[in-house]
């Protein structure tokens, strides 16, 4: 299964369970940029709108610029989807994924550069999301494993071996 397989399968999960009701699932925070492609309607009296995950038309080039190589899965996953939310349970964690936006490159980047700059200048692993209680959802540049990292106690756990695994195994609820 790719990374996008595992994509589409998570947004259908997300959407069958937000037409039970639970329509937030499919809301967020409006940014700057009113005229983003995912959006959908107008925002609501809280500066709310709906989104829906579009399929990127285009492929995108992150290691040009970093001007190092990534794990062939970072590239797979900014160019499967626009979407704002990328989240839920695996296993006994929260995972909140790094959302993917159009012209929103930047936010990763800096994110990327943030992290190398607190690991002596190297990116044997890269920042793709958070957990729960604060740990980094990391991927291993050369292997595609996904590990929690836990930086004040510099380690490592492996909790899937690749990120299509922890996509397609989100669950919603716990």
């Amino acid at each position: 299964m790719s990374i996008k397989d595992a994509m589409k399968q998570y947004f259908q999960m997300r959407r069958e369970t937000a037409n039970k009701g639970l329509d937030f699932l499919f809301k967020t925070p409006i940014l700057d940029n009113e005229e983003l492609v995912i959006y959908e309607g107008k925002a609501d009296e809280e500066e709310y709108i709906s989104w829906k995950p579009v399929e990127i038309p285009f492929q995108q080039n992150i290691k040009n610029y970093l001007d190092m190589d990534l794990h062939d899965t970072i590239q797979d996953y900014f160019n499967s989807y626009w979407f704002a939310d990328l989240d839920g349970f695996y296993i006994n964690y929260y995972i909140k994924l790094h959302p993917v936006l159009p012209n929103n490159l930047n936010s990763y980047l800096k994110l990327i550069n943030g992290y190398k700059k607190n690991h002596e200048n190297k990116l044997d692993k890269v920042p793709i999301g958070i957990e729960g209680n604060g740990l980094t959802v990391v991927i291993d540049n050369k292997s595609g494993v996904v590990y929690l990292e836990d930086f004040e106690r510099e380690s490592f756990e492996p909790i899937a071996d690749s990120i299509e695994i922890l996509i397609k195994n989100l669950k919603l609820n716990n």
